[in-house]
């Protein structure tokens, strides 16, 4: 249910490599080379490619997990890869100029060793024809023990090209195919936003009512929540998932749909006030697929079912209510950890903020409805899409469930969704009448493709051009020096999405981790301007008395920016640390976090149903946990210094206090 999918990056120049006698390791197409890594060990192979070639190649994981890095023929590092612990570890690049690029595989565990082996799959030219391509793209996922993924365009309704690739169930063989009904996760809000409001059409409710008007067991805040709030994500309520991760929920347990409610109940006040800011929420939307239940006396997925899906003819498009109901002929979802890929359920009481399965082929007819008007009428759909505007007058991107914007010239709107094991990006151009979606059901697919395939498939109906996606040709002329570079490097931390990225200056380049990711490239567009995983995203310095104070991040196919700011270093004393250890009581989570310190002087952090987890200092009184509950922890003082207290953030729940407790 993620709204800010998580970022991958790409920076500047070292000097060119060409092949050596020591450096002899030349794939070749289809040839598997076995090796054995020892610690501290990097090998290094070459690929021989033309302009416009698709690399396709796959690290087989056998005793050692692996990252692998690609390297252009000037010798940047273009891409980094590390999305499964064992088994097949797939890289792929697209190549924009012929040369001899560098692949070197390295444990992610530095001090580890154990075997794998690596082979080229492909070393193809890319396709002009679109169908191939989309087959080219999806080639990694190809096989019988991985699970897949589809990509389908649509135009006017009816599917135009489409694709689909590996297993739908691995226990049962079972192959991904375009018909099959798989879950959509955040992507399904703009469906909520459409039973609104034929629900005010039909004149049971109205948009601006107060939602205590339904809901009256919920607290009487300082201001009213409306409907609209909640659809526009302007509510100022705590985020359900987000806060329950806070107590060591970890995404599979159950939860019931009226958790939604209590945590309304139990919150003391607004993070802010109602329309002063977006902040994406989720509680909002599972609140309104309990108001359509109060206000029709139908179960949600009932009452969508007859009044969206069949009269738009949606014949493969369900609501599913939980993990355990069953979906004719739909995907399982997929994670993976230290013993390959495992099957996961998805998100309990998620309908209303997710939770609908659905096709290429319904998404298509939902599409042409914006067009039509078929179901609701014109009207309402211009309700539908019409960005909300915050107290301030400030416009927004975010319509009612749904991202409305303007992307190289085209209106679009868009929305990605994420369950447990299920990810989506969806756009529609209604201008051209034509959208795209991709849906995978396993987590270490690689998302980075949608930019490849809204390009091939809209780029010669843009009519304008984007620096950051479109400018790879020559930045890699631009050359900075390793001084500057490091006056780039730091921490920075975003107050709105509640997380913090590190920029690390390491070999003529500049490399970027947000929280627990992998460090990856980033590449040099100006001094203060970078590319990211190839336009996927967009880094620009900011400056402040000749000093940098942040930067800010531009998904690519977004119009909005991320601010973060610059920390300073903070790097406690074992005597400072030592003020922050003892337990802490949260009467609002109704949870206990014991603070303590390990044999290597870190602080730590241990939940009863948790393993012992190490929190980094941030900056002064502030520290982060990155692995499990992804939050910041802010020490609170009295006016004599001592530590009182702990206020906890993660950027969707904030401000959540604990209490210190008396020994």
């Amino acid at each position: 249910m993620n709204h800010f999918i998580s970022l991958a990056v790409l920076v500047t120049l070292s000097a060119p490599f060409n092949l050596s006698a020591k450096d002899t390791h030349v794939l070749q197409r289809l040839q598997s080379v076995k090796k054995e890594l020892k610690e501290g060990e990097s090998h290094n192979y070459f690929i021989k490619a033309a302009e416009n070639h698709f690399i396709f190649g796959e690290v087989e994981q056998d005793t050692i997990d692996v990252k692998i890095q690609l390297f252009d023929p000037k010798g940047t590092e273009i891409k980094a890869y590390n999305s499964t612990e064992i088994g097949s570890e797939p890289f792929t690049l697209d190549t924009k100029k012929a040369g001899d690029y560098k692949v070197v595989v390295r444990s992610f565990d530095e001090s580890t060793a154990g075997r794998y082996s690596i082979q080229l799959v492909r070393n193809e030219a890319i396709p002009e024809d679109p169908d191939k391509r989309l087959e080219q793209l999806l080639s990694p996922y190809d096989k019988e023990a991985t699970p897949g993924g589809v990509i389908g365009v649509f135009e006017k309704g009816q599917t135009t090209h489409v694709h689909s690739a590996g297993m739908a169930n691995i226990a049962h063989g079972v192959a991904f195919t375009p018909d099959m009904p798989t879950n959509i996760g955040s992507v399904s809000k703009q469906f909520t936003g459409m039973a609104m409001l034929l629900l005010e059409q039909q004149g049971k409710l109205s948009l601006d009512d107060n939602l205590r008007q339904y809901f009256p067991e919920l607290p009487d805040f300082s201001a009213d929540i409306t409907i609209r709030n909640l659809l526009t994500h302007t509510s100022g309520l705590r985020e359900i998932f987000d806060f329950l991760g806070m107590r060591g929920w970890t995404g599979e347990e159950f939860i019931d749909k009226h958790q939604a409610i209590e945590i309304v109940k139990k919150q003391a006040k607004l993070q802010s006030a109602p329309g002063e800011k977006m902040n994406y929420n989720n509680t909002g939307f599972i609140l309104m697929a309990l108001l359509v239940e109060r206000v029709s006396g139908q179960p949600f997925s009932d009452w969508m079912q007859a009044n969206i899906f069949e009269p738009l003819h949606m014949k493969n498009t369900y609501v599913r209510r939980d993990p355990g109901h069953i979906i004719p002929n739909g995907v399982q979802g997929y994670d993976n950890d230290k013993n390959g890929f495992r099957e996961a359920g998805d998100l309990y009481s998620a309908p209303g903020a997710g939770g609908i399965y659905t096709t290429v082929a319904d998404m298509a007819k939902w599409s042409q409805n914006y067009i039509t008007g078929e179901l609701g009428g014109k009207e309402l759909i211009t309700k539908l899409t019409t960005p909300g505007v915050l107290n301030n007058g400030e416009p927004q991107t975010y319509a009612l469930g749904l991202g409305v914007e303007d992307y190289k010239g085209l209106l679009r709107y868009e929305h990605g969704g994420a369950d447990m094991a299920h990810y989506t990006n969806y756009a529609f151009f209604p201008k051209l009448e034509k959208g795209v979606f991709l849906n995978t059901n396993n987590t270490a697919f690689n998302m980075a493709m949608w930019n490849q395939v809204v390009d091939l498939f809209f780029g010669k109906d843009f009519t304008e051009s984007s620096k950051e996606i479109d400018n790879q040709e020559d930045i890699s002329s631009l050359s900075l020096s390793p001084e500057y570079l490091a006056q780039l490097a730091g921490k920075f931390k975003s107050e709105l999405l509640g997380m913090t990225v590190e920029i690390m200056a390491s070999d003529l380049q500049l490399k970027m981790v947000f929280d627990d990711s992998n460090a990856m490239p980033m590449i040099a567009l100006s001094e203060t301007e970078f590319a990211v995983s190839d336009g996927q995203f967009n880094v620009r310095y900011s400056m402040k008395n000749e000093k940098i104070s942040g930067i800010s991040i531009k998904p690519g196919l977004s119009s909005d920016r991320y601010e973060f700011t610059k920390l300073d270093i903070f790097e406690p004393t074992k005597k400072q640390l030592a003020d922050y250890t003892g337990k802490y009581f949260s009467n609002e989570l109704e949870v206990l976090y014991t603070i303590g310190m390990n044999e290597e002087d870190s602080l730590t952090l241990k939940l009863y149903n948790l393993p012992e987890l190490t929190l980094v200092p941030s900056e002064p009184d502030v520290f982060s946990e990155t692995t499990t509950i992804y939050s910041d922890l802010s020490f609170i003082r009295d006016a004599s210094g001592k530590v009182t207290g702990i206020s906890l953030s993660n950027g969707r729940t904030q401000d959540v206090m604990f209490e210190r407790m008396s020994l």
